[in-house]
């Protein structure tokens, strides 16, 4: 997992493009909004939003990597239901064998932010699909 990459997020500057933020805070970096703090009720946050409680979280991911480790199962968690790089970094962190995707856009972002391993969860029959991911494994 490229770290520098997932940590460079926070450096990008909030527009239009990013869901949900209030209007006030476009132009701001991500990082500079999340120092912030602000409040998901009084700050003008437009929903419908999907909140992530850290200490839920990292005890799910405890949980997850426990339960695969006692059982020598090896976990690659589909990373399209969030499309969070930091989230993928924090579940590699914890174990993950790698990550799933199901098309070949899951996987650009995968790689973009180093993710070595990647399960395809479908078959790749698209030849520009191919192409990128042949010239992706020889670099």
């Amino acid at each position: 997992m490229d770290l520098d990459a997932v940590a460079a997020i926070r450096a990008e500057r909030v527009d239009w493009r990013f869901k949900g933020l209030p209007a006030d805070v476009f132009g701001a970096t991500v990082g500079d909004v999340a120092a912030r703090r602000l409040d998901l009720f009084t700050d003008g946050f437009v929903g419908p939003l999907v909140v992530l409680d850290a200490a839920a979280l990292e005890h799910n991911l405890a949980t997850m990597a426990r339960w695969c480790a006692d059982r020598g199962v090896l976990l690659a968690p589909h990373g399209k239901t969030t499309m969070a790089p930091q989230l993928f970094a924090r579940q590699l962190e914890h174990g993950a064998w790698g990550i799933t995707a199901a098309n070949t856009s899951q996987l650009r972002v995968y790689r973009a932010f180093g993710v070595r391993r990647v399960l395809l969860a479908n078959q790749l029959v698209d030849p520009a699909g191919l192409r990128w991911l042949a010239a992706e494994l020889v670099s």
